[in-house]
């Protein structure tokens, strides 16, 4: 794996901007923005960290979870149901992994609408890779952030993610 040169995201903090209805604030400024500036640095740290594997975030995520279900077949329809992801966007990755060798797909012998996932050797092969590049994001998502404030930083983000599903008519979960 590539080690990028370190990556800096600048946090734009007290900005001031006029308040409109809606309009969600921090103490230290814009919560939307915060949560965008993160997006889009998730979005630089998957590039760097992966481009030398060909694989994108959304792959990396999903062969994760596929190495940590312990099983040799599984389907698309538990992956959507364990990650809370819509079937479309689970196609779409389980697709691109196919084209570059990362997985094939096996028809149930009982279930003709049903296909399991298979992993190929090359996935087998990217599987320390992959749990590395994971274990790497997360332990630079909490870095410097003390273990007993985690719970609830994990919490309200959850809080945020179920605020925003009441209100998306098409929610993946």
């Amino acid at each position: 794996m590539v080690v990028p040169a370190k990556i800096v995201c600048r946090t734009v903090v007290n900005q001031t901007k006029p308040r409109k209805k809606g309009w969600c604030e921090m103490s230290d400024g814009n919560l939307l923005l915060t949560l965008r500036q993160i997006n889009i640095c998730l979005g630089l740290y998957e590039s760097e960290e992966l481009a030398a594997n060909e694989m994108t975030f959304a792959q990396a995520f999903l062969l994760n979870e596929i190495f940590s279900m312990d099983s040799s077949c599984v389907c698309s329809t538990e992956l959507c149901e364990r990650m809370g992801f819509t079937r479309s966007s689970i196609s779409r990755t389980l697709k691109e992994l196919r084209k570059n060798g990362y997985v094939k797909m096996k028809m149930d012998k009982d279930d003709n609408r049903k296909k399991h996932i298979v992993l190929t050797a090359k996935a087998h092969a990217a599987e320390g890779i992959v749990k590395d590049y994971i274990e790497n994001l997360n332990g630079c998502l909490v870095q410097e952030i003390p273990e007993r404030r985690l719970e609830g930083i994990e919490s309200a983000l959850r809080t945020i993610l179920d605020n925003i599903q009441q209100k998306t008519p098409r929610r993946p979960v």
